[in-house]
């Protein structure tokens, strides 16, 4: 399991979810994201690893939602995104190479990310998957 197998999981549950995705330094994504609702990851964080040869390894992930509501901002939009952001770390969890999910939080954002004025709430969890190393 490596840093592009997380990536791909979270690109996977972001699509499935209809969410344009992209990734990379949080410089970048105002000049990066046009289209929207889309989903930005911040690059994976390694949290913790134990073994050598195989083991567990923790990530800290974080995730930006982001959409342009048409009735304007209100309880019904944020419970809204908050479902999609739980289906999304849900549907990350279940795959198989995932071994645990904790510390999962969502957390809406007081102001847009780019110039757009989109709304945003930011996911956050620890996903730990299991790892083999071949020689």
């Amino acid at each position: 399991m490596n840093r592009n197998t997380i990536i791909s999981l979270a690109r996977s549950a972001a699509q499935s979810a209809g969410y344009e995705f992209h990734t990379g330094e949080m410089q970048t994504l105002s000049s990066t994201v046009r289209r929207y609702p889309a989903v930005w990851l911040a690059p994976p964080e390694t949290k913790k690893t134990t073994g050598r040869t195989e083991g567990e390894t923790t990530y800290r992930l974080t995730l930006h939602l982001m959409t342009m509501p048409a009735n304007g901002l209100n309880d019904e939009h944020w419970a809204e995104m908050e479902r999609c952001a739980l289906g999304m770390a849900a549907e990350i969890a279940s795959q198989p190479e995932v071994c645990s999910i904790a510390n999962v939080a969502c957390t809406p954002a007081r102001q847009s990310l780019t110039a757009h004025g989109e709304s945003s709430l930011t996911l956050q969890c620890d996903i730990t998957v299991w790892y083999i190393i071949n020689d």
